[in-house]
Order: C-alpha cells, then sequence, then structure tokens
C-alpha cells in the first residue's frame, strides 16, 4: 500500500464549545502536514420540517439561518487564514448532518475528517447512534473524532488495538504521517475473545508484523496481548490505563444481532472513549461493501 497523505482536512462545526474544541485539533493536524481546512455547517432539517402553506415558518427561517451560518463560518474562515497561515474554504448545507458531511467528504476526495462529538448513551446510543458515529460508519476517509473536555494539539502516543479481521494492519499506513509528523511513540494491543484461545499464536504473529513495520520506520513501539470477553471494553480500559493522545482503530461494521445488542465494536469505543479516536476503514472497496451500495449512492448524490 502506498504512504497515505493529509492533504484536505474537512471539519463540521455547529458553534458549540466541542465543535471549537476539535477545529483546535483539526489546525494543528493542518499545520503539521500541510493540507487545506474545508469547515462545514449544517442546518438540520428540523428546521424545515414544515412547509409555509402547512403553517410552518421554513419559507423564512431557514434563507436566514443559512446566511447567518454563511456570514459565521466567512469570519471564522477568515482569522483563520490571517491567525494560522492556512488555506481555508466553508460550506454550509441544509438537511441530516452526517449525511451532508459524508457527501461533501466524497466529493472533495478529503483525506481526513475531524469533529467533536459529545458522547450517547442509554436506548439512543444501540438504536439511533450519534451524528459521530454515523459520520464514522458511511464515510469514504478516516474520521478521527475529539471529545469536547480536553484539547488535544499533537499525538505524542498513540494506542493501536489490533483485532484478528481482514487488513488489521492497513490503518498502520493511514495513519504513518501522524505518527511521523508528532514524533509519535505507539502501544500495540492485541486483543483476542476469550472464546478463540487458540487465537493467540495468531495474534502474537500479527503483532510481530506490526512490531516489524514500525521498526522499519524507526518508530519506538511496544506491545501487549490481552484476552477480553469484550472487545470494545478492552479497548476502552487499557485507553484508561495508557491514557493516550489518540486511539487508532479498525472501523469495522458489527451487524450480528448478538453484535447490535453487546453494543457494536465502533460504535462502542467512539461514544464512550475519552481520548481522540481515528477510525479507519479496511480499504475503500471493503467499506463500500460494509455501508452498502445503496448509502454509497445516496451519499455520492447528494451535491
Amino acid at each position: 500500500m502506498l504512504r497515505y497523505r493529509i492533504n484536505r482536512v474537512l471539519v463540521p462545526t455547529d458553534f458549540s464549545d466541542v465543535a471549537n474544541n476539535a477545529l483546535q485539533t483539526a489546525i494543528a493536524v493542518c499545520k503539521r502536514q500541510l493540507a487545506s481546512l474545508t469547515l462545514i455547517h449544517v442546518i438540520e432539517n428540523s428546521y424545515f420540517l414544515f412547509q409555509p402553506e402547512a403553517g410552518g415558518a421554513a419559507g423564512s427561517v431557514l434563507p436566514r439561518l443559512i446566511q447567518d451560518a454563511n456570514e459565521n463560518l466567512a469570519s471564522l474562515a477568515r482569522e483563520l487564514r490571517l491567525e494560522h497561515d492556512l488555506v481555508v474554504d466553508y460550506v454550509v448545507r441544509s438537511g441530516n448532518p452526517a449525511d451532508e458531511i459524508c457527501a461533501l467528504a466524497f466529493h472533495r476526495s478529503t483525506d481526513l475528517i475531524i469533529m467533536g462529538t459529545h458522547g450517547a448513551s442509554g436506548l439512543r446510543e444501540f438504536l439511533v447512534g450519534s451524528n459521530a458515529y454515523r459520520v464514522v460508519k458511511n464515510a469514504s476517509c478516516p474520521v478521527m473524532t475529539i471529545p469536547g473536555h480536553h484539547q488535544w494539539l499533537d499525538f505524542k502516543k498513540i494506542l493501536f488495538p489490533v483485532r484478528m479481521i481482514p487488513q488489521a494492519l492497513d490503518k498502520y499506513e493511514y495513519v504513518h504521517p501522524i505518527i511521523r509528523m508528532n514524533g509519535s511513540s505507539v502501544m500495540i494491543a492485541g486483543i483476542v475473545k476469550r472464546t478463540n484461545p487458540d487465537g493467540l499464536v495468531e495474534m502474537q504473529a500479527l503483532v510481530d508484523s506490526f512490531r516489524k513495520k514500525t521498526a522499519g520506520d524507526n518508530v519506538m513501539c511496544s506491545s501487549e496481548v490481552h484476552y477480553t470477553e469484550n472487545v470494545a471494553r478492552q479497548v476502552l480500559n487499557i485507553s484508561e490505563q495508557e491514557k493516550p493522545d489518540l486511539v487508532v482503530i479498525t472501523a469495522t461494521l458489527d451487524t450480528t444481532v448478538r453484535d447490535f445488542f453487546l453494543g457494536p465494536y465502533t460504535q462502542d469505543i467512539v461514544n464512550h472513549s475519552k481520548f481522540p479516536v481515528l477510525s479507519i476503514r479496511p480499504g475503500e472497496d471493503a467499506a463500500k461493501e460494509q455501508v452498502g451500495m445503496s448509502a454509497w449512492h445516496t451519499a455520492t448524490a447528494m451535491i
């Protein structure tokens, strides 16, 4: 696989503190990677569910919301250009936030989406999911989710969980620009489910393969192998212990009924991590297959 380059970064913003916090991370990434920055604000379709003839105020409210958002983004983009010497543009859309973000990322050939996450809990977490998880699930590029309670401007310590899934090590090539530009150390956490005790040998071979990659790049690396009942929970527990600056996961879509009720791996980590999470899908073709061609065509047809 060719080394991945981060040339175009997309940052969704609703002008909240959480979104502004993620923007600070994006600015730092763009500076190190010499990347351009695109801001997107999506006016949720709840503002125009009712047509004017049905007594709703969409006919007058929506244009005003769009105008206000354009003015706010223009001001923010100008400020970022002057203060940080970045190439910055912006887009305002109306509709479903996750769909609009994914569509723009696809059509702009975005290399990385960076967005804040509030997290989700309870029934909503499993039946609906957060906007952040929807973007992770459907985006055509890696997505970095930033918790809103702390600011991350560099990534010196990276946690790299490894599961026994196809293309498990592909994500290293995607994260390599971040490792190189931050001088990061990497901790590999090989994770084997207790239901598969024979997987230890395979996992050790996978971890050894990963260590050879990092050694070839002169990256400081450590590794551990863990047995667990719940893979996502183990990743979160390791994160709590190690306090990394970034957790890098392969974002597969767990679709079995059992996984749904236990909490899908990717969704559980994105929703609950107290540290930034970089979610990377295992190759473009696999990603298209996972989200389903209908969802893919929906995203490509939206702009």
